[in-house]
């Protein structure tokens, strides 16, 4: 039986770790800067807007990228009854990762043509990604036994637990052809890669339901 005690360490490593996402996700608007303008007329401030266009990429998918780390979290945190000093060391070297992400973003939107900002991008990423990993499986250990959803749940984190690492790989090798085909992969190669992760967890799904038959 899990005491208050527990259940508060819980909480309050939940919701510190909420807010680090949020201003960490509120942080990157901030390189979505207002444009210059020499001369206040229409056309002016239209070319600056379309400027502005790796800034909205970078934008968008650091976003996605934060806003999926924080749904897994979000889903990890629910499944748990307890947090123990390791699983707290981890989760801070995850937030640290995260809090650090609206730099590469920037870099990111500032330098979007050259291989150096997509190789920085996506290595950063692999870092929040390895990170993920770490907090994942030392989380596990303290699987609620109280929800039976939980087991399933854990084995889809398990799965999907990879997939950034996938994508910041294919992003980092089609940046070093091409940057914008690095951009294009970050974006194009993740539904493919969550798509193949669902099936392969819906074909071992299937044996193990038939086996229970």
């Amino acid at each position: 039986m899990i005491n208050d005690r527990e259940h508060t360490k819980l909480e309050r490593l939940t919701f510190f770790s909420d807010a680090v996402f949020a201003i960490a996700m509120t942080l990157l608007v901030i390189e979505v800067r207002l444009p210059e303008l020499h001369a206040a007329i229409d056309r002016s401030l239209a070319q600056a807007l379309v400027d502005l266009l790796p800034n909205y990429i970078g934008f968008i998918i650091s976003f996605l990228v934060i806003g999926r780390f924080w749904t897994g979290h979000h889903r990890l945190m629910a499944m748990i009854d307890a947090a123990d000093p390791a699983l707290v060391r981890a989760n801070l070297l995850l937030l640290m990762a995260i809090a650090f992400m609206p730099f590469p973003t920037a870099v990111l939107s500032d330098y979007s043509l050259l291989r150096v900002a997509i190789g920085f991008y996506t290595a950063c990423l692999l870092v929040v990604g390895l990170a993920n990993v770490r907090v994942i499986k030392v989380a596990m250990r303290h699987l609620s036994r109280d929800d039976p959803e939980a087991a399933e749940d854990a084995r889809q984190l398990r799965r999907s637990m990879w997939s950034p690492i996938v994508i910041a790989g294919a992003g980092f090798a089609a940046g070093m052809v091409s940057p914008a085909a690095g951009l294009v992969a970050m974006i194009v190669v993740t539904p493919f890669v969550l798509l193949i992760l669902t099936r392969l967890g819906n074909r071992a799904a299937g044996p193990v339901e038939a086996g229970q038959r």
